[in-house]
């Protein structure tokens, strides 16, 4: 009776000491970045610009803004959860040169922007890095397609909302933070964490084509959780399966396909 007793004290106490810091947890197990940039712009035969954007709470954010030539199509590149968007300079290349303006952005606390990530602060990231598409550079949202990669799918997504944009494109996207911790064998942290995150009850929001991109041996998000999304979603869709794709050899496992596809899709979406 007595051990039983102090089991029920221990379970109450790690309860209410988990509740009261579980934004921490999701912020410890969801951020990696890395500050300062790794990757020079300079390296690379294509007009890319450093800025800075300042978010609706006022955190300045640093981006690499990539003008397209006479086009009036632009692409919002969200990245992943670890490193910054130096590393990410190649790909930003490579969907600029598909006819496109590109704008990746750097989250709070991530390569030179300020603050500290957190789930609320990311999203306010990618709102204002749409906002800056639309106002500073004079895009139309119908004409602006969002591009998520990984951690970056679930900022799509939430921006993504109720708005008439060109296109969504979620590169191994995750369908929630819970689906993640399950995944890993950590589905008991739900009643502290909540779910973060929640791109499956959110997808049925989106008001413009979408177009899926995973691999089948993704071993860090699942590729069922991309299968998830494409079920929910009441929009135009498209699901590309990439076989023997893992979660970070994606793209390099058939690179000009992959690029393909994103074109062919882009082209599609201009034209309607």
């Amino acid at each position: 009776m007595k051990l039983r007793w102090i089991i029920g004290i221990l379970m109450f106490v790690t309860a209410v000491c988990c509740c009261g810091c579980g934004q921490y947890l999701v912020n410890s197990f969801t951020f990696y970045p890395q500050k300062g940039m790794q990757v020079d712009p300079e390296r690379f035969n294509a007009p890319i610009q450093k800025i800075f954007i300042k978010t609706s709470d006022k955190v300045l954010i640093s981006a690499f803004y990539l003008p397209g030539k006479e086009t009036k199509r632009a692409i919002l590149f969200l990245h992943g959860n670890a490193g910054n968007a130096s590393w990410r300079l190649p790909d930003a290349v490579a969907l600029w040169s598909l006819g496109a303006s590109v704008l990746l952005i750097d989250y709070r606390g991530y390569g030179l922007s300020k603050g500290t990530p957190s789930e609320k602060g990311v999203y306010l990231d990618g709102q204002a890095g749409l906002e800056y598409l639309n106002r500073h550079q004079g895009f139309s949202i119908s004409k602006i397609v969002i591009y998520g990669r990984s951690l970056g799918t679930a900022v799509a997504v939430e921006i993504a909302q109720n708005r008439r944009l060109a296109g969504v494109i979620l590169v191994s996207p995750l369908s929630s933070g819970l689906a993640v911790a399950r995944s890993r064998g950590m589905g008991w942290l739900a009643p502290f964490i909540g779910n973060p995150f929640d791109s499956i009850d959110k997808i049925g929001n989106l008001r413009a084509p979408l177009l899926i991109v995973h691999g089948d041996k993704d071993r860090i998000l699942p590729v069922s959780m991309g299968r998830h999304l494409y079920e929910r979603a009441t929009v135009k869709k498209t699901f590309a399966q990439v076989p023997g794709a893992g979660h970070n050899d994606l793209v390099q496992r058939e690179p000009r396909s992959f690029y393909t596809r994103i074109g062919n899709f882009l082209n599609k979406v201009d034209s309607d």
